[in-house]
């Protein structure tokens, strides 16, 4: 969509069928787009009509699991690969190099807006990575994060869009928030008890962070979960659909739209 979700358009060629992994948007041209269905990344500059393919991995027991530009230098594109591995283009994705390898399992990449070559890794089952100068090097943030029980399994991971240094993980203990980039976590009181909900959708509102939201499933029931007072209370909703709300996010420009993503249950 390039309307803000008022139409749709199925997108032809290689990514027509199949899971997609990760897609990223320039940030100054929405037309161009890369995506990654796994083991191939492709690329569009003319709005969806064509795709292009720009990397290749040939190991079957590895997955592309992430892409995000540089917000500072947008020519350059960073991807992530189940592995542990982070490969990175600094000419739109022509040609790749591997930066850095981690033993672990990682799940999304992510810019920090705010100052140049900071960025975050969002693992499976270790926490979270950060690295200060490009990707170079990475510290782990496992230690605070682990404190609690949990709260090393990923779910989703949020960097506060306008607020320097202002995280949120949400892990399988709940939302934990840090202040200070991840060096010390507190956790967000919810109404569920920790570890008693699966939550994956999970928003803030840009131009106010005390409104947050969230989704939780328990049991295949699912609830939506709002507050505006920064977390100390919640009002419900039941979601009207009996699939799986993973994925939440507040319109940029217009707070008052809010966009809720499903995925079909697992089977049993």
């Amino acid at each position: 969509t390039y309307n803000d979700g008022k139409s749709w358009q199925k997108v032809e060629g290689p990514l027509s069928t199949g899971f997609i992994y990760s897609a990223a948007v320039h940030p100054k041209d929405k037309c161009t787009v890369y995506a990654t269905n796994g083991t191939q990344v492709f690329k569009t500059d003319d709005c969806s009509r064509s795709w292009v393919e720009m990397y290749r991995e040939s190991r079957s027991d590895v997955r592309l699991s992430s892409l995000a530009f540089d917000p500072h230098a947008p020519n350059r594109i960073f991807l992530t690969q189940t592995s542990g591995d982070i490969l990175f283009s600094d000419d739109g994705g022509a040609n790749w190099r591997a930066l850095a390898r981690l033993n672990t399992i990682i799940e999304q990449i992510v810019p920090d807006q705010h100052q140049a070559n900071t960025w975050y890794l969002a693992t499976r089952v270790d926490g979270i990575f950060r690295s200060d100068d490009g990707g170079l090097t990475w510290v782990s943030l496992a230690e605070k994060l682990g404190q609690y029980s949990g709260g090393l399994e990923y779910r989703r991971f949020f960097v506060h869009p306008t607020k320097p240094g202002i995280l949120y993980w949400i892990s399988t203990y709940g939302i934990l928030v840090s202040q200070d980039r991840g060096n010390s976590w507190k956790a967000m009181t919810l109404i569920t008890p920790p570890g008693s909900a699966a939550i994956y959708g999970f928003a803030v509102n840009p131009k106010n962070d005390n409104e947050i939201y969230y989704t939780t499933t328990i049991n295949g029931r699912s609830t939506f979960y709002k507050s505006i007072d920064g977390g100390l209370n919640w009002m419900t909703k039941k979601i009207p659909s009996d699939q799986l709300p993973v994925v939440l996010r507040v319109h940029p420009a217009q707070e008052n739209i809010i966009y809720l993503g499903f995925t079909v249950p697992p089977k049993q």
